[in-house]
């Protein structure tokens, strides 16, 4: 058990913050990735994503920290929270298409996209973003590190400048749509309703 908790660690630890870091490089820039295309696009952020890969892993001893042990209540929340991400992610993926998925619309002018409010996206508007966050919450109670812990963390903050990001993106694309759209949905949490 506890191989299969390190590697799990080192796989958060090494793909997780360059994938959080594709948007951060993504959303600020639309405009420059949109005139050099997606395929330009997608070879820049291969390359930094290979990048920043390699130098996690070289430093993964490090960066996994202290093993706080194998704790079997943990591993039980954790596949709790893994199969509520699951769950999410899989009613976001009935309104998006593949193209939509690989986020196409937002580097290629070919590509507008649609604004998505049906579904899921009709509860919250991030639905992918709190997939992720359920499913490495998850996946780091499961795999309890400390180091783990802390990298989850941190890009669950990165991704509130995502979203702040993301949000002006589409503004710009969807106007008066998109405005009324964020005040009836919330972004993260859904609305109780009576």
């Amino acid at each position: 058990m506890d191989t299969v908790r390190r590697i799990l660690g080192v796989l958060l630890i090494v793909g997780l913050p360059p994938a959080v870091l594709y948007w951060l490089i993504v959303h600020p820039f639309v405009g420059f990735w949109r005139r050099v295309g997606p395929r330009v696009t997608y070879t820049v952020v291969a390359i930094l994503f290979a990048g920043m890969c390699l130098a996690l892993f070289t430093g993964h001893g490090y960066l996994l920290g202290r093993d706080l042990g194998t704790r079997w209540g943990l591993i039980g929340m954790g596949v709790v929270w893994y199969l509520a991400s699951a769950w999410v992610s899989l009613l976001a993926r009935k309104q998006l298409d593949l193209r939509t998925f690989a986020g196409l619309p937002e580097v290629s002018p070919a590509h507008p996209g649609r604004l998505l409010t049906e579904g899921v996206y009709g509860v919250i508007r991030h639905p992918r973003y709190v997939s992720v966050v359920l499913g490495v919450t998850g996946l780091a109670m499961a795999v309890n590190f400390l180091g783990v812990y802390l990298v989850v963390l941190g890009s669950m903050l990165a991704l509130i400048p995502v979203t702040v990001l993301e949000g002006r993106e589409l503004a710009r694309r969807f106007g008066k749509e998109y405005q009324a759209y964020r005040r009836r949905v919330p972004a993260w949490i859904p609305r109780v309703r009576r």
